[in-house]
């Protein structure tokens, strides 16, 4: 009996040794001599999509403060001081210009309500220094924090889009070299809000980083860049 009970033993304790050597053999990779195991890696798919988001622009994600806020200030005072309400940066070149991407969270003020929306921004320099400019939706609301906008006097211009402006003679130069009747007809423009901020060109929509078409935004902001005769325009 005592013979039968020493074997079942052994049996258990050979059993439960292949088990964990099994288990370990598929956990961790086979190494060669002298090599050690790479410990495991557990990516969310979140990380995984910004990762396939690098691939795809060629844009570098970064958890590094790019000094949003500094950079486009009349959006940085939109977000209240609230660092947290940047979630995410892409940065890199686009057309051998240096380009940053920023997924953040505004405000929109309706009547006596508000309500937080998730936007994507895309910024590159702007050729020239100068008074801001913005050019948005209509429809939009986050904008509406922003001082009252002028009519243009273009019907067409005018329903689609609002204009602010810090300085009239500026905003009537720029507008006068043909751009509301570009952007009416420019499909990447379609519901892009356009900001000439002093130092930097913007691009915002309404879309989370991984849904916003960052290329084609990019590609706006530069093409609206070519366009523009700043040699032309008053400076201050």
């Amino acid at each position: 009996m005592t013979e039968v009970l020493l074997l079942a033993a052994v049996v258990v304790v050979l059993a439960v040794a292949v088990a964990v050597g099994f288990a370990r053999h598929r956990r961790v990779p086979a190494t060669g001599p002298g090599q050690v195991a790479a410990p495991q890696v557990f990516v969310s798919e979140w990380e995984q999509r910004m990762r396939a988001l690098e691939s795809t622009t060629g844009l570098r994600y970064t958890a590094e403060d790019q000094g949003f806020g500094e950079r486009v200030p009349q959006i940085g005072r939109m977000l209240e001081s609230d660092p947290g309400r940047i979630k995410a940066q892409l940065v890199g070149h686009w057309r051998g210009v240096p380009v940053l991407a920023v997924e953040l969270v505004l405000r929109a003020q309706t009547g006596t309500t508000s309500d937080y929306r998730t936007y994507t921004a895309v910024v590159v320099p702007r050729p020239m220094p100068g008074p801001w400019v913005l050019i948005s939706p209509r429809e939009d609301g986050v904008w509406g924090l922003f001082e009252q906008f002028t009519a243009t006097g273009d019907e067409a211009f005018d329903a689609r889009y609002e204009v602010r402006r810090k300085n009239p003679a500026f905003a009537t130069a720029l507008l006068a070299c043909g751009l509301p009747q570009w952007l009416l007809h420019e499909p990447r423009a379609l519901g892009v809000a356009v900001l000439f901020g002093e130092h930097r060109l913007v691009a915002a929509i309404q879309a989370p980083l991984l849904q916003a078409p960052i290329g084609h935004l990019a590609d706006l902001l530069l093409d609206v860049a070519g366009r523009v005769p700043w040699q032309s325009l008053p400076r201050g």
